[in-house]
């Protein structure tokens, strides 16, 4: 009786690593929304990995915080110019609000006070004053670390700070973190911005109540007095759509790793154990490759005689290859956050199957309501400035209308409505971003310097008389009246 010899295999010298860390999303569950710290991670998860999720997010934040309009009331114009240069600040953290209100929809800002220099204030437009008290430090808290506390007999709830502890040891050691590195300009900075906080903090104390009056709140329902974040609804079909990308992954790594089958020998010649050296050549002859650790090469050179048979074992790759299993998540993702796709593709899913203006109405509605309740805080704090400087007054502050309508449309409704005698100047120059006082003023200087120069006030019209164009800015002589007989 011959013996056959027995199979073989070659490792690969690249060790297996696992992509997904324990900590990662990798199951379906339903979060409650009163967890709100792993509600709030999940959101911030998402936001940071799934292109719909941040696409969407992104999209809400650019189109619904419109530019700041200040209109100038009763200020001086060097009052008015200190809140011009405060302009681009405001709309900036106007944008930080709209982000956090989607994430978490709890945004707690944080504004400090202080005076500046005049050559800040050169820098701002500002020349008359020496200095003023503006806002110099504008943020937001991290909701993971408050908790809010209500009770059925008022609708204000109490907002405490859960202080962490790396921050606890950083402030009772003067400045030095747990590792032993030191900060002192941070820990001055704390002290000096914060110093009723500093100070409970080093008495022990690990919850401090947060007085704030321009805490807002997205939506909160009576079962929990956390808000729910704009997230929420799709975090199920999220965590299912990275389930079925895992799965993919899963599939190429094994794609990508395939087993490779060497069989020498066959049934008319098979191999024995007296051949099985061939097996130590071949091995040696594949471990002399040169693969610098690779697992696939372009071209190798193996000899071998005419029984030496390669193969590849591959899985099934009909998974991998089926678009059609992101289709329905997608939508879900898509409906749960009540976004229309032509706001971020472009078009619609069926061409010419709906009214993409129709289709963006909700959308805009609720960038309106983001709109309202971050004006709170913008508005409060050009409030506050005007008062620390004793300011006569303050200006109005609004955001830009949202136009998603086609332009030409948008141009002809308004201009209808204004012929008919049904909107102001005011409300005209406003929807195209122009304030009409400050607009009538630039007029006023513009018509007099054309005066002093001798200009025409209007440029010649198409089929106009040249002499007519001429002499429409002059007065008729007034004529003598004849003598009667």
């Amino acid at each position: 009786m011959i013996k056959l010899a027995k199979a073989a295999f070659i490792s690969s010298p690249t060790r297996y690593v696992n992509i997904w860390s324990p900590a990662d999303i990798d199951k379906l569950e339903i979060v409650d929304h009163k967890n709100f710290k792993k509600v709030v991670n999940d959101c911030r998860f998402f936001y940071e990995r799934d292109p719909i999720a941040s696409t969407v997010i992104n999209k809400t934040v650019d189109i619904g915080i419109t530019e700041i309009i200040l209109e100038k009331n009763n200020l001086s114009e060097n009052e008015f110019r200190a809140f011009l240069g405060l302009q681009p600040f405001l709309q900036e953290f106007a944008e930080n609000c709209a982000l956090e209100y989607l994430l978490s929809g709890l945004v707690i800002p944080e504004v400090s006070y202080s005076a500046v220099s005049k050559e800040q204030l050169e820098l701002m437009g500002v020349k008359k004053y020496s200095t003023l008290t503006l806002p110099t430090s504008m943020f937001l808290r991290d909701p993971t670390t408050i908790k809010i506390n209500s009770t059925f007999m008022t609708d204000k709830p109490s907002y405490y700070v859960i202080i962490p502890e790396d921050l606890i040891i950083f402030i009772k050691n003067k400045g030095k973190y747990p590792d032993g590195t030191k900060d002192e300009n941070l820990y001055i900075q704390l002290k000096t911005l914060f110093p009723e906080f500093v100070a409970q903090v080093e008495s022990g104390v690990k919850e401090v109540l947060l007085e704030n009056d321009n805490i807002i709140r997205r939506k909160v329902t009576t079962k929990s007095p956390y808000p729910v974040p704009y997230l929420f609804a799709s975090l199920e079909a999220l965590k299912h759509k990275r389930n079925l990308r895992r799965m993919d992954y899963s599939i190429s790594s094994r794609v990508i790793t395939a087993i490779q089958l060497f069989q020498l020998g066959s049934d008319e010649y098979p191999i024995t154990e007296d051949d099985s050296t061939a097996f130590d050549d071949l091995k040696d002859q594949m471990s002399w490759r040169q693969s610098g650790g690779r697992d696939l090469e372009k071209i190798f050179q193996l000899f071998a005689n005419h029984t030496l048979k390669i193969t590849w074992v591959y899985p099934d790759v009909a998974a991998l290859l089926n678009e059609k299993k992101y289709i329905e998540v997608n939508q879900d993702i898509f409906f749960a956050m009540g976004f229309p796709r032509i706001l971020t593709v472009g078009e619609n899913e069926r061409t010419q199957s709906s009214d993409p203006e129709f289709a963006s109405v909700s959308a805009v509605k609720s960038m309106e309501s983001m709109q309202r309740q971050i004006y709170k805080i913008i508005n409060n704090i050009v409030i506050e400035t005007g008062k620390k400087n004793g300011f006569k007054s303050t200006p109005s502050v609004r955001f830009a209308k949202i136009n998603l309508v086609a332009f030409a449309d948008f141009i002809s409704s308004m201009k209808y409505l204004y012929d008919t005698g049904n909107i102001s100047r005011t409300t005209l120059d406003g929807a195209f971003g122009y304030v009409l006082n400050e607009e009538l003023e630039k007029r006023k200087a513009e018509t007099e310097k054309l005066e002093k120069l001798g200009l025409n006030p209007f440029e010649a019209q198409p089929f106009t008389s040249p002499d007519t164009n001429q002499n429409n800015n002059k007065k008729e002589p007034v004529k003598e009246p004849e003598d009667q007989e």
